[in-house]
């Protein structure tokens, strides 16, 4: 089925090399609308009722993509944020799961992502972002720091405090959560993506199938191999590869 697209950017040049890229090289993507400012974005987006959005994000300059995302009542519509810029909005987007194209906008990852969203139609209440999703991405961006990720799951999505989070377990291309009071989620994100959003807060990756949270870290155990003990009772093994590096966090506490 066709994907109706809305696309909103104030660079007429910059939508139009968007319009073109989709339109000759992405198959099944029905242009519906542009606009080029947050007032007739949203009198489009409310009158055309599109399935993806394309929406400019101009950060740290301006939060103006998501004072337009405010000013909606329902978002009921894929986003994909198309910015310039590279560094901690991606991990907000990341983080809560949020398709993105960097400018300039490159035709295999345009493509990728068009076939992501046709994967993901018919848009229904369990795949699109809910104001809560939105607002967290944006806190993230402001605070420079990920203080909730959202894991998707069958029913949508569930965002939870990485403050929770005791460690992660690599299941293929899936990643198994666990939290501080015995939860377990099972995430589409892989944990390679995890190691990525969280490696600047205080996460460790000890093996190839795990990466724990530091705070959780009660002890170590050289018995029948090499393990990370945590404070909830669970040794995660130590690949020979992480090993010097554990150590060396275990050795700055010695007395």
């Amino acid at each position: 089925m066709a994907i109706k697209t809305v696309i909103i950017d104030d660079e007429y040049l910059a939508r139009e090399n968007l319009k073109l890229l989709l339109n000759d090289f992405c198959e099944d993507v029905e242009i519906i609308g542009e606009a080029d400012n947050i007032i007739e974005a949203k009198t489009k987006i409310e009158a055309l009722k599109p399935d993806v959005v394309f929406l400019d994000i101009r950060m740290p300059s301006g939060a103006e993509g998501f004072d337009l995302l405010d000013n909606l009542k329902v978002i009921d519509f894929k986003i994909v944020f198309v910015t310039a810029f590279k560094d901690y909005a991606l991990k907000a987007f990341k983080a809560n799961a949020i398709d993105y194209i960097l400018k300039p906008v490159e035709i295999e990852e345009l493509q990728q992502v068009v076939q992501k969203l046709q994967r993901g139609l018919p848009i229904d209440e369990t795949n699109f972002h809910s104001k809560e999703i939105i607002d967290n991405t944006l806190q993230s961006i402001e605070d420079k720091a990920i203080g909730k990720i959202a894991v998707s799951h069958a029913k949508g999505m569930t965002l939870i405090n990485v403050s929770d989070i005791v460690r992660l377990q690599s299941n293929g291309n899936y990643t198994e959560v666990y939290l501080q009071d015995g939860t377990r989620l099972v995430d589409s994100k892989t944990l390679k993506v995890y190691q990525d959003i969280l490696s600047d807060q205080q996460f460790m990756r000890v093996h190839h199938s795990h990466l724990i949270s530091i705070s959780t870290i009660v002890g170590y155990s050289s018995e029948d191999g090499h393990f990370a003990l945590l404070n909830s009772g669970d040794a995660i093994p130590i690949s020979r590869a992480n090993l010097s590096i554990f150590k060396a966090y275990l050795n700055q506490y010695k007395l």
